[in-house]
């Protein structure tokens, strides 16, 4: 036991070094901390922070192939780093194909089924062809606007922007959780992190702006009600990324939009979206790992993918509600979290568009109440499995897998150690706008409201904590006490009452729901579109014949096709060099 325990350390020791090594290499280098490099620090905080709670989970998660997946974390967060590092050259392709592939030893604790390849093969797929743009900017000349536009590509297609987001959830459907959780808090956020770093400082054609922006709406909207509806709580919550990548993108879009505007109001707002962005980022970073953590730990115990037959599982962990709450506990918007400081501060800026004359608002405001909705939806699919998976009976002839207290001593370091980020953070708001790389776009109104929220933070959880004394006082003076269930009436504490996930969404789903999923429970959205890639993938099929033999006439018309490709790859390289692009 003794030998395992320091085997254990020893590898999670590995896995740390090579999380936080690039952060060093990085801080000890020629960059500009202080100014154009700022994204890339934040990057490289976040990957270091969740990398060592992302390893801390795989100790309890992975009964077996713990060496290998420590070799594939290994590779996976030093070649992330040098992803961050390596800046425009051909070294950033390369190392992000490297990380992609990385997540085969990754997954290689998990029993490969067709969910687990499909969910390796999407993520290899997007990474490749996310790839493959990034190397066509890296070709192309510094300023170029072809390259930019290549990039900007890549990036969507990475992070998974609306339209762009169809692997997510399929990865999501048979990763593992620590991998998940790696994915969405770092992985997801890289690429916006390249966005603010090398395009946000161009001067992009506003009609891309004008594009993107009900785009990066409609995927608020779209994922939000999607992860509300679904029934397997893995692909909700990939859905709920969605929905929250898209909200990242939206702050960047609108802060790319009017940043070289001259009138003051909206500069102050590109100013202030700006700032947003960087509060959401860490509150999908640390919010979404901790609820991918530990949903993810309660579905590995029942082996379900169905959010109605893992109700009340999480109890089974053993660990206080008030922990593997605390993401849920962002995304309802409790003050004292992370989610509370990002979203309010996305109202309050709101509330200042609708003080702007209508003429400068006018391009902004339709689209809010698609942003409202898919952001109230998307909060409440957490809150209903909360309620459902952590709160409610568990069934008495339930089947899990072993789960003793060496696993739930690593389930709770990791979980604490997100948590700490989603209470804390808050409370030191003020004092990270005032960092020099982000005080000169916090005008004072937004400095005082960041105190407001920081004080009424500091009151919450003041609030609470003595709340949890006096709790464990009166446990010590009286005993422990008849445990009383949430929605059990009667005093009957039988699991035939407890409320499963599906009796928040069912009422809904007649009336909004079956607009967006089947009666399969998939995305009608997300087949729309698969069939759409589909038929353009099989569109060559039209000129070859339909037997398996092929004709003579088969050959020239595929050169015909390869020829018309060429000409046109070569059209674009000679406008490119006359500037015609």
């Amino acid at each position: 036991m003794l030998e395992d325990e320091r085997i254990s350390i020893f590898r999670s020791i590995l896995v740390g070094i090579s999380a936080l090594l690039p952060l060093a290499i990085f801080l000890f280098s020629n960059y500009d901390v202080l100014s154009v490099d700022f994204p890339i620090l934040v990057g490289l905080v976040i990957q270091a922070y969740i990398g060592f709670s992302s390893f801390m989970l795989v100790q309890s998660y992975e009964p077996k192939e713990k060496n290998k997946v420590t070799i594939g974390y290994v590779i996976f967060w030093s070649a992330l780093g040098v992803c961050y590092l390596s800046g425009k050259s051909l070294i950033l392709p390369i190392a992000l194909e490297v990380t992609s592939f990385s997540t085969i030893l990754i997954y290689s604790g998990t029993e490969f089924g067709k969910k687990q390849i499909e969910s390796l093969g999407s993520l290899l797929l997007a990474s490749g062809i996310a790839a493959l743009f990034l190397s066509a900017w890296v070709m192309l000349p510094d300023g170029d606007n072809v390259g930019i536009i290549l990039l900007l590509i890549g990036l969507l297609i990475k992070s998974g922007f609306s339209g762009f987001h169809l692997w997510i959830p399929k990865v999501n459907e048979g990763g593992p959780s620590h991998a998940l959780g790696s994915f969405a808090g770092v992985l997801e956020v890289f690429p916006l992190l390249l966005f603010y770093r090398y395009v946000l400082p161009n001067q992009l054609d506003p009609i891309i702006y004008q594009i993107l922006f009900p785009l990066a709406a409609l995927g608020i909207f779209f994922g939000g009600i999607t992860s509300f509806f679904h029934k397997d709580p893995k692909i909700s919550l990939a859905y709920s990324s969605v929905e929250s990548i898209n909200f990242l993108w939206l702050c960047l879009i609108i802060a790319g939009m009017f940043q070289f505007s001259v009138d003051s109001d909206l500069m102050n707002l590109s100013n202030s979206f700006r700032i947003l962005f960087f509060l959401g980022l860490f509150h999908h970073s640390f919010s979404k790992t901790f609820q991918l953590f530990s949903i993810g730990m309660v579905a590995r115990l029942k082996n379900s993918s169905s959010s109605d037959e893992l109700k009340g599982i999480g109890r089974l962990l053993g660990i206080s509600p008030l922990l593997v709450g605390a993401g849920t506990f962002s995304y309802a918007v409790l003050p004292g979290t992370l989610g509370f400081v990002s979203e309010a501060t996305y109202f309050y800026l709101n509330a200042r568009i609708l003080d702007m004359p209508i003429g400068r608002s006018i391009f902004l405001l339709p689209s809010m109440i698609f942003i409202f909705f898919g952001i109230v939806l998307g909060g409440f699919t957490h809150i209903k499995l909360f309620l459902s998976l952590f709160l409610s009976i568990p069934g008495k002839d339930i089947n899990i897998q072993p789960f003793g207290p060496q696993k739930r001593r690593w389930v709770k370091i990791s979980l604490f150690s997100l948590s700490l980020v989603i209470f804390v953070f808050p409370l030191a708001m003020p004092y990270f706008v005032k960092l020099p790389m982000l005080s000169p776009f916090v005008d004072p109104q937004l400095a005082e409201w960041f105190w407001t929220l920081s004080i009424v933070s500091y009151v919450t959880i003041g609030v609470v904590f003595v709340f949890r004394l006096y709790d464990r006082y009166q446990l010590k003076k009286y005993g422990e006490q008849k445990t009383k269930n949430w929605d059990c009436g009667g005093g009957y504490s039988g699991h035939e009452l407890s409320i499963p996930t599906s009796v928040f969404s069912e009422p809904l789903r007649n009336s909004l729901g079956r607009y967006f999923l089947n009666k399969a429970g998939e995305s009608k959205v997300d087949s729309f579109l698969i069939k759409g890639i589909s038929s353009v993938f099989h569109f060559g099929t039209r000129f070859v014949s339909a037997t398996n033999h092929p004709k003579e006439e088969d050959v020239s018309k595929y050169l015909a096709i390869s020829s018309m490709f060429l000409i046109f790859i070569f059209s674009l390289l000679i406008l490119g060099d006359f500037g015609g692009l």
